[in-house]
């Protein structure tokens, strides 16, 4: 039973769908974060669903109905953010604002809890975007669904990894669960629940002859979001939920950002 609570708090927490069982049960917060991969499968999933939909109206055209792929990569691109209602890009936002003010740590800190937003969120938030639009028009009659469902798994799987290893800033929600015994279980479960979304997608991608752009993929995706925890938690003092969602944003760009360039060649 705590498995299927601790899975639909983060259902709840990270997915914007209804969540079909709400309970909460503060004790089970790593014991969430552990299926952080399982949420991203969710998110994957449904985005896979609806972008092989509108590609199967692109290659039908019915009575000349089409999505033209500019359209289609906007869409695209709302729906994955949609899904978890936004709040990782809150993060993303949050951090740039905080370690892009290049001021002392405590006021990084403060900025970072602090509810208006800056210039420098505004900034980084449009280049994301840009960016994100750029590499999924591109990819988008060229990458095949399976290796985008393994976007957001893999983000989630190592931000929340991040989370209960890293020590959390004083302010963090998750500071009373970092000390909390037994937390390596969560660390092996985080990354089992990665490996049995991601193997079965990597074998249909070599089935479809994409084996060598995923595998770059998840590569660059890893270094991305080790890269971006390790600065960010240098710039702010410890770990938080915020800088989850950095490590999030970051990587998924990295891994979009790869795919448009192995299959733009």
């Amino acid at each position: 039973m705590k498995f299927i609570t601790a899975f639909f708090m983060a259902w709840g927490n990270f997915i914007t769908l209804p969540c079909p069982y709400k309970k909460w049960d503060g004790g089970l917060k790593n014991m969430m974060l552990a299926f952080l991969p399982l949420t991203g499968a969710v998110i994957g999933s449904i985005w896979g669903l609806v972008i092989w939909s509108m590609r199967s109206i692109d290659a039908v055209r019915p009575q000349g109905l089409a999505v033209p792929s500019p359209l289609a990569a906007v869409l695209a691109v709302f729906l994955l953010f949609a899904l978890c209602g936004f709040m990782h890009l809150d993060g993303f936002m949050d951090c740039n604002d905080a370690i892009l003010s290049r001021r002392p740590m405590e006021d990084k800190q403060r900025i970072l809890k602090d509810s208006t937003v800056g210039a420098f969120a505004v900034v980084a938030l449009m280049f994301l975007l840009l960016a994100w639009y750029a590499c999924m028009n591109v990819c988008w009659n060229k990458v095949p669904c399976v290796v985008l469902f393994m976007i957001p798994v893999l983000s989630r799987s190592l931000s929340g990894a991040a989370v209960m290893r890293h020590r959390p800033l004083g302010t963090s929600q998750y500071r009373e669960d970092y000390r909390q015994p037994g937390k390596w279980k969560w660390h092996m479960m985080d990354g089992v629940l990665c490996a049995i979304c991601v193997l079965p997608a990597l074998a249909l991608a070599y089935r479809q002859s994409f084996l060598r752009p995923a595998a770059l993929m998840i590569i660059v995706m890893v270094m991305t979001a080790g890269i971006a925890g390790r600065y960010a938690r240098k710039q702010l003092g410890g770990m938080s939920g915020d800088i989850a969602g950095y490590m999030i944003c970051w990587s998924e760009l990295a891994g979009i950002l790869t795919l448009a360039v192995t299959a733009g060649n």
